[in-house]
């Protein structure tokens, strides 16, 4: 059965490996909408979900733009929850690590009680999906200390809120937040295992466009693999699909898609008992790779 699956991973980009101990298991192929406006035509959207669908995606990260008709997302999802794909809805910015930024993430909660009690059932979000990447500051370089801290604050009272409209919480973190280490009122520890247990899951951004290696997927996603092993959380790996400008090495874009279904495939061979997933950033860039 698992050579089935693997071969199966090869050929579709299902992604994470094959759980030997549960038939159904939780399977998510997830990407990024970071721009809700190409869906405020039938065309767009239609565009779109046929992608999604094609590609097996079962779970989407929705940009929520407050300026964008309620009825656009809620004819989205509509078409999204008929076609078994979960929409969470995303936000954030590094400026909500910092000083008054939890009021950003109070906007966005807000707005998303707001939708959800005005939505039918198949018309509302699953979950909050946050990206905030602090280390973006100036503020990292100088007081990281209180910027770790402003961040873990956001990300507890995001996760209760979450919780509140009972919708999963799930965050983007760096592969390397398990060198950030803290002691603070939230214990001593790692940002890497602390965010992994304080969300429903994480994604890891694992930005290389090769399994193999020692700056290869497999290598810089082991720590986070056994932190959500430990902690009985399923687990997203994020590969890049957009120009970089950061190294031949970090992004897709060049390599295309079949190559980089096989290097998933070499991921998910290489933690094949493992809840792992795969999120493909973002879907403007993977819908135009050759």
């Amino acid at each position: 059965m698992k050579k089935l699956v693997i071969l199966f991973l090869v050929v579709g980009l299902m992604l994470p490996a094959f759980n030997a101990n549960a038939a159904e298991s939780s399977k998510t192929n997830a990407t990024w909408i970071w721009n809700p406006w190409s869906l405020t035509s039938a065309a767009g959207q239609n565009k779109i979900i046929s992608f999604l669908v094609k590609n097996q995606v079962t779970d989407v990260y929705l940009q929520v733009d407050q300026e964008v008709a309620r009825k656009v997302y809620q004819q989205f999802i509509t078409k999204a929850t008929n076609n078994k794909i979960s929409v969470h809805a995303l936000d954030g910015a590094p400026k909500w690590a910092s000083d008054g930024g939890q009021s950003y993430a109070d906007s966005l909660f807000q707005w998303v009680k707001s939708y959800q009690k005005n939505s039918t059932e198949n018309q509302r979000f699953t979950g909050v999906h946050l990206d905030v990447e602090p280390y973006i500051l100036k503020e990292w370089n100088t007081d990281r200390a209180d910027v770790v801290l402003a961040y873990q604050k956001l990300i507890k009272r995001s996760g209760q809120l979450s919780n509140n409209l009972n919708l999963e919480f799930s965050m983007d973190i760096p592969f390397w937040f398990d060198e950030i280490t803290f002691a603070n009122t939230y214990g001593k520890s790692n940002l890497a295992k602390w965010a992994i247990k304080n969300s429903d899951f994480a994604t890891i951004m694992a930005y290389r466009n090769a399994a193999a290696g020692i700056n290869g997927i497999n290598a810089l996603v082991k720590t986070e693999v056994q932190y959500a092993k430990d902690f009985g959380k399923a687990i997203n790996i994020g590969v890049e699909t957009g120009e970089s400008s950061e190294g031949a090495n970090i992004s897709f874009y060049e390599k295309g898609k079949s190559y980089m279904k096989g290097e998933l495939a070499k991921v998910a061979k290489a933690y094949p008992q493992e809840n792992i997933n795969f999120a493909v950033h973002y879907i403007e860039t993977w819908m135009q790779m050759k």
